[in-house]
């Protein structure tokens, strides 16, 4: 009745209450204190959890093969991380004191450190070798084929860089990250905890081993290749003039140079592995958190809970969402180019797949190459995709919410995630997102069908151009 004064209006309710029955008052007081006893239960229920889950972090117990602080620091990125860490490390990348430590704030970076000396070398390697890979194209007909040194080694280089600013911005990174986990709801059994870190283990353990199988390959290949362009009496010799012929090109034969070519090939090809799988740990380390925050809506869905356990949650997730816009700032860059690299390499290989292969060893190599290559860019898709999917399924348990409990912090929570973007990007140009997929697929058949109508049959075991470089 608002177009009454309130005098009025107050007069008319009080009135309008009497009027009702006996039997209605009683019916909506029972309705009413039913009510709020199961509002009161279930926030009881999520006090007294969240008063065990302060407990369990006090109580002085002793767990098998460690000690409890041991055991609680299992569940955080910068433990699951560590040792995928370590390894780049080894392989002249992510520059970072402290990877394997308890706690991120162990982290450092310096310019005096043994392993940033190991990676600006490194970088210093790669430029040298990158110019001679340029030197060598632009003197020599320019084809969709062989510019692919250049696309290769320079991506790498571009990768160091961008690694060596991101090692600086790491420690930083890790703290935050640390404090988002900390406000998360705690995971309720030790196999939750380590589940994010056995993925991260399993996908570095499955692509370090698929990479060494291409490269042993791709070897085997080589020395097949040079057997036949056989230009001295050594087969060594040959094998090094076939596969590092940029170094070759502008200054003669060394022992010394020769290693320096392998070497530098070596750590390459781990490098330009090594970029996808880390954009697939970045997307699993944020996807296992938005995970986190929805086990625990998933454990109260359709129950009545307080105001005050929505906006606890609304800003748990909030601070994922910031979390994943810190890191997609850091590795776009890498990203973008882990994308532009798999489409090029994809659209090489398929179009090299129309000519005769010259042997068994060679058809292996090349095929082998191109699954893996294929399977890894879909690899780093769906992981990429799976934060904007577990991102979009809180709304999912919000639109469980009863309606008693329907209050302003469920609105303002549901109305966050329906509206906000939340996905990893290659540098803003595009988003991580199922429909890349489909995006990435329709591109590829769009270029190679372009490509094969400009396709002549070539000898792939053409000794004056070497497809090993």
């Amino acid at each position: 009745m608002k177009f009454l004064p309130a005098k009025l209006e107050r007069k008319f309710r009080r009135l309008k209450k009497h009027s009702r029955s006996s039997l209605t008052r009683k019916l909506d007081v029972m309705h009413e204190s039913a009510r709020k006893k199961v509002i009161e239960e279930n926030c009881d229920a999520y006090k007294n959890q969240k008063h065990s889950e302060y407990e369990c972090r006090k109580r002085p117990t002793k767990f098998p093969g460690g000690t409890r602080e041991t055991f609680l620091s299992e569940g955080s990125f910068h433990q699951a991380v560590g040792r995928v860490l370590l390894v780049a490390e080894f392989f002249a990348m992510m520059p970072v004191k402290g990877v394997t430590a308890k706690h991120p704030g162990d982290l450092s970076f310096s310019w005096r450190n043994v392993r940033t000396c190991f990676c600006l070398v490194f970088i210093a390697s790669s430029l040298a070798n990158f110019g001679l890979s340029l030197f060598k194209v632009l003197n020599n007909p320019i084809s969709f084929n062989s510019v692919k040194p250049i696309i290769f080694r320079g991506s790498v280089l571009l990768v160091l860089i961008v690694a060596l600013r991101l090692a600086q911005q790491w420690p930083t990174l890790m703290m935050y990250w640390h404090e988002v986990e900390q406000g998360l709801p705690q995971y309720p059994s030790q196999v939750g905890k380590g589940q994010m870190g056995h993925t991260i283990r399993m996908v570095m353990l499955v692509g370090m081993m698929l990479s060494f199988a291409e490269h042993l390959l791709s070897m085997i290949s080589a020395i097949h290749y040079a057997r036949y362009c056989n230009s001295t009496s050594d087969p060594i010799k040959n094998y090094f003039l076939r596969t590092n012929d940029e170094i070759f090109y502008v200054t003669s034969y060394s022992t010394a140079l020769a290693l320096w070519g392998k070497f530098q090939n070596v750590y390459s090809t781990f490098i330009w592995n090594y970029m996808d799988m880390f954009v697939m740990i970045v997307s699993i380390g944020l996807a296992a958190k938005f995970r986190q925050l929805n086990n625990d809506l998933r454990n109260f869905k359709g129950m009545h809970m307080a105001p005050s356990y929505w906006s606890e949650r609304r800003i748990q997730y909030r601070n994922i969402c910031v979390l994943c816009d810190k890191m997609d700032d850091a590795i776009s860059l890498i990203t973008m180019v882990s994308f532009s690299n798999n489409l090029y390499f994809i659209c090489v290989q398929l179009l090299r797949s129309l000519n005769t292969m010259p042997s068994v060893a060679h058809a292996v190599y090349f095929y082998f190459s191109l699954i893996f290559l294929i399977g890894r860019t879909l690899a780093v898709s769906l992981y990429s995709a799976s934060v904007h999917d577990e991102s979009r399924l809180t709304l999912r348990y919000l639109r469980c919410v009863p309606k008693d409990s329907w209050c302003p912090e469920v609105k303002r929570f549901s109305e966050e995630v329906i509206n906000d973007e939340v996905a990893l990007s290659g540098m803003k140009f595009f988003h991580l997102t199922r429909k890349l997929v489909l995006s990435v697929a329709g591109t590829i058949v769009t270029y190679e069908l372009v490509l094969i109508q400009f396709h002549e049959d070539n000898d792939l075991w053409d000794c004056n151009q070497s497809y090993y470089s």
